[in-house]
């Protein structure tokens, strides 16, 4: 994988994969015609619960038609909420429109999307409003003759799988509007998933990235001789696709054609980016995707390819970025359960050894991924991906503890501010607790910043010259 200088806007296919910040998801909505004519949703009766009831139900609810800066959204999510995932869209939106300038629009955008709480709702709306059994799925992305949207729930889910779903399928509706319907399932699928591992921090879109499970995924794929042809990939129907997935081999094809996108945008010091380019190109105009790689490529040997693809998959590693954001996370749940035991902690180190005696573990779920965490040997372990020169590191920033005040009143002083972990060396951007109290007496909740360079560290205090030895 290449080193990419900058995350500047691009302005044209020519330079999508050119930096690690590269390829960002597509969006697209339903026809004003379509969104027209779904059917009303049935009101309320006495009878018992039914799906019909409870899509009616839901509308009331949802009320009216609400809109962010880019979508029409009908949404029974808090107004805190919606807000929030309606940024997350918008934020996603242009990041599509700027890293796909390349591709002319085809379709028209029409840009809504229903947002449930429950999951009970979300089926019922999917099946009684647009004739849809979405069992099974968190999100998706439809086109049917009484309308198309991007629909997903909440319920029970971490905030950052919801961003994931967010982000996947809004590859698959932005990607309408350009190709329409003429992406391979594979380079759909790829792309989306390429998409949905991006991690959104302090305003920021990371893409390119690569979370350990993925990668070993991949490896564990091709080690047992589960992967997919190259060539049955390349001409591979929706229909073919989706009885994969029916048989269960649903998880092994999104991970290979998320790893084919990652090779062809990656390996060899990005050398198959600008055959890519031309490869969605010619399926933009309609071209088969056989011939089309034929002639972006320049060859019909796609078994070499396959070779070179499993090589370099066997040698990659996880983004340093994509670990350094789970156990950041993982250590700022930790200093929050040391802070309200009154306990400080001075060096990173002495983080980890506190942690480690409590037996701290946690479930954190980044990207839509989720790993339980130990505070063992490798937690403060970043791997040094082709980003980076020297290997990033963990550090800690001491805060000011009041609670070393000693006597009667020590007990009513608010909790220790937690210590703050930065990263140093970590690629495209640093990662940085930041922290906020709740009330004078209360917990605190943190954030992750992004900044181009990590906060210098705190000078330490100066040595009288004559101090007495010790």
């Amino acid at each position: 994988m290449p080193r990419h200088p900058s995350a500047r806007p691009l302005s044209s296919l020519a330079t999508l994969f050119a930096l690690v910040l590269g390829l960002l998801p597509l969006g697209a909505f339903a026809t004003p015609a379509e969104a027209a004519a779904a059917p009303r949703a049935p009101q309320a009766s006495s009878e018992p619960p039914s799906p019909e009831r409870a899509s009616g139900e839901w509308y009331r609810r949802a009320g009216g038609e609400q809109r962010s800066k880019h979508y029409r959204i009908l949404s029974d999510l808090s107004p805190e909420e919606t807000r929030l995932y309606g940024r997350h869209l918008d934020l996603m939106y242009e990041e599509f429109t700027r890293r796909l300038a390349g591709i002319p629009q085809q379709v028209p955008e029409i840009p809504f999307v229903l947002m449930f709480a429950r999951q009970a709702d979300y089926l019922a709306v999917m099946r009684t409003t647009y004739g849809i059994n979405a069992t099974g799925s968190g999100g998706m992305f439809f086109i049917t003759p009484r309308g198309a949207a991007l629909a997903f729930f909440v319920e029970s889910l971490p905030q950052t799988r919801v961003f994931h779903v967010i982000q996947h399928e809004g590859f698959h509706q932005y990607a309408h509007s350009r190709f329409a319907g003429r992406l391979p399932i594979w380079v759909n699928e790829g792309l989306a998933e390429f998409f949905g591992e991006s991690i959104v921090v302090d305003g920021r879109v990371i893409v390119g990235q690569a979370s350990p499970r993925a990668v070993a995924g991949v490896k564990d794929a091709i080690d047992r001789g589960a992967t997919v042809d190259f060539l049955r990939m390349l001409t591979m129907t929706t229909e073919q696709w989706n009885a994969n997935v029916r048989t269960g081999n649903a998880g092994v094809q999104y991970l290979q054609a998320w790893s084919m996108v990652q090779f062809l945008g990656w390996a060899e010091g990005g050398r198959y980016q600008r055959p890519f380019e031309a490869y969605l190109r010619a399926l933009h105009g309609g071209m088969p995707s056989d011939r089309a790689f034929v002639q972006a490529f320049g060859t019909g040997d796609v078994a070499s390819f396959e070779a070179a693809w499993k090589a370099w998959a066997k040698e990659m590693v996880p983004s340093a970025f994509s670990v350094a954001a789970m156990r950041i996370t993982f250590l700022a749940e930790g200093l929050a359960l040391l802070s309200n035991e009154g306990v400080s902690v001075t060096t990173i180190e002495e983080l980890v050894s506190e942690l480690r005696e409590r037996r701290f573990a946690v479930e954190v779920t980044v990207h839509g991924r989720t790993e339980r965490i130990e505070a063992d040997d490798e937690v403060l372990e970043i791997p040094q991906d082709a980003l980076s020169d020297t290997k990033p590191v963990f550090d800690l920033l001491p805060a000011k503890d009041a609670r070393r005040k000693t006597g009667p009143s020590a007990s009513d002083l608010p909790p220790p501010t937690p210590a703050v972990v930065t990263t140093r060396g970590l690629e495209p951007r640093e990662l940085v607790l930041s922290w906020r109290r709740l009330g004078k007496k209360g917990g605190f909740e943190y954030e992750l910043l992004s900044p181009k360079s990590a906060p210098k560290a705190p000078r330490k205090p100066k040595v009288p010259k004559d101090a007495a030895a010790p």
